[in-house]
This record gives C-alpha cells, structure tokens and sequence, in this order.
C-alpha cells in the first residue's frame, strides 16, 4: 500500500485543472477549504536578502568583458542583467534550439554549475576570430553545433567562471573544477524539474550584434552563504576613549552589595548534632498503607495494626481483586 501512489495522474490532472479555474484563490479561501502559497514567490523575497549580487554582477559583467576582448580580440560591451531565480524546467525552456552548455563545480557551493552560451555568438566569434562573414548560419537551419564552436564555448565558460571568481572573492572565495562541454543540456535537465536555479545573465553587443551568456547555479547551494550577501548591519554605538569613566564613577557609589564570608568550618557527626545515647528510640511514623510486592509485583495491599499483642499487617486486598481474571 504504501509503494502504490495515493492519486493516479488522471486524478492529479483533474485536481490542478480545478485549481486553475474560474475560481478566484480569495474565494476559495473565504469557503476555509485551502489556501494558495506561492512557492516561487518566496524564493524570489529570499533573493532580494541577496543585495550584495547586483555589485557583484556589475563588476562580473566588466572583468567579463575584458576577458573577452584578451581572447578573442573582440571588443564586447558587456552589461549585466538583474539576477533573478527560476526552476530548472523553465531554464530547460528558455534556452535556445541549439546551444552550448558547459557544466562544472564551484566549491564550496554544493552542485553542478552551468554556462550557456547560444549558437549566434559561437558563429559570431568563429568569424570574426579566424576570418569569415558577419554572421553564422541562420539558427533555424542548425541542429547542432561544430567541433569548433564547442571548443570556443569552454574557453568562454572558463572566461565566465574566472571573472566571476575573481568578482567574487571578497564575499565568497571560489575555486573551479573540470569543465564538460556538450551542445545540448542533457545534465542540465537530470535536475528535478522544480528546484531552483540562480541566473547570472549578460547582454553583449558588438557592432550591430547582440547576444547573451549567463551562469546558472543551484540557488539552495548559495542560501548558507546569504550573510555574506546581505545588507551590513548597523553596529551600535560604541564608547570611545575616556567616555565611559564619567558613567562608572556616577553610578558606582550607588550600587549595593552584599558580603558574606567564612570564618572557620568544623565536622560533626549527626548522632552529635542531635545528642544521641546508646539505647535511644527515634519515633517513626508508620505507613498508612502497605503493598506486599513480589519482583514489582503487587500481590496484596493493606495497613499496619495488631495480632495477640504482637505488630501485624491487615490484608484487605488480595491480587486477585487488584487485577481482573485475564479473558
């Protein structure tokens, strides 16, 4: 039973195309039967705790752009886009038909971490690097991209991850590992369809052309990192130099204190402590009630009293009226 799912995916259809009806979210919530949580607007108010990115994209987008223009020979203008979070199926979505995704690791972030490049600017660099016309072939007559151009998209990833690690360091110090270059997101779409990716995006133009790379990293990766990205706090104020002597010598002389002290310490034994002799009777209440036990067992419960002069227990309740007969 519990291997088997609860609702069958006919089931699941019908409850979301009932959710996504005329029905507004405030009328169902008035009947008290639910009540709608944007998950991703959530994640999107944790992202703005992140103020420290839009800096630090700024500066990613310049060192960007000089890493290109040093290996390639190709003046970039490079501009950097608000960073903003988005799920894996809609990442898969928004990429282009035929496009480069270079994947590696950035410790201490926990993750894969991709870089896409799209086929326009690999054709755009092959030209203008070694020779050629303005432009690739049109996108809608490619498939798949050329030894080349998947060459020249790892040497941009590493363009990307460099400069931002260095952009990066004084918050979060980085350090990359090997980069795997396909022509199509195959390991980009392994991750679950509704986890959340960070999106670092820029805008390139050179001339009349214009493209985009951007940088995509698992956002739960970043979150035990978000102090260093947030806002400083403001610190309180805090005595400077002599400022504080005035306080103390104001305030001391008002301040109760109470002293106790120890002026010697002696053992005693209690039979001392209470003058006790040889032969001395200590009075002790007995119990008003006795249980006879057997290994925890309570076989029988009574009280003290008399029998021909001698001290006895009275039994009023034997165990078979303490515990009924077992059915």
């Amino acid at each position: 039973m519990a291997s088997e799912d609860v609702l069958t995916e006919g089931e699941i259809d019908a409850l979301m195309e009932s959710v996504d009806d005329d029905t507004s979210a405030a009328d169902a919530a008035d009947d008290g039967q639910f009540r709608r949580f944007d998950f991703a607007a959530r994640e999107q108010s944790l992202l703005r705790e992140f103020t420290a990115l839009g800096p630090l994209v700024e500066r990613h987008a310049e060192a960007l752009g000089e890493a290109l223009e040093s290996g390639f020979s190709i003046e970039f203008t490079v501009r950097g886009d608000t960073p903003s979070l988005l799920t894996v199926a809609d990442a898969v979505a928004s990429l282009e038909r035929t496009v480069a995704v270079s994947t590696t690791t950035l410790s201490p972030l926990a993750g894969p971490v991709f870089a896409i490049a799209p086929a326009d600017l690999l054709s755009f660099v092959v030209n203008a690097y070694f020779g050629g016309g303005s432009g690739g072939p049109a996108e809608s007559a490619r498939s798949n991209l050329t030894p080349t151009e998947l060459r020249l998209a790892e040497r941009i990833a590493e363009f990307q991850l460099s400069s931002m690690i260095n952009s990066w360091v004084d918050k979060l110090p980085l350090e990359a590992g090997e980069i795997n270059t396909l022509g199509m997101p195959d390991r980009l779409e392994m991750l679950p369809a509704s986890e959340m990716l960070l999106r670092i995006a820029f805008t390139l133009s050179a001339g009349d052309f214009s493209s985009a790379l951007s940088v995509m990293l698992p956002f739960a990766a970043l979150e035990p990192y978000r102090e260093r990205f947030a806002p400083p706090r403001k610190q309180d104020d805090v005595f400077e130099g002599q400022t504080w002597e005035p306080f103390f010598r104001r305030e001391l002389p008002g301040i109760e204190l109470e002293v106790a002290g120890v002026l010697a310490t002696q053992s005693i034994a209690l039979a001392d402590l209470l003058e006790l002799e040889a032969g001395a009777v200590i009075p002790l209440a007995p119990a008003e009630q006795v249980s006879l036990k057997v290994d925890n067992v309570t076989l029988a419960e009574g009280r003290y009293g008399s029998f021909d002069g001698v001290k006895a227990v009275q039994l009023h309740r034997l165990a078979s009226l303490l515990f009924p007969a077992a059915s």
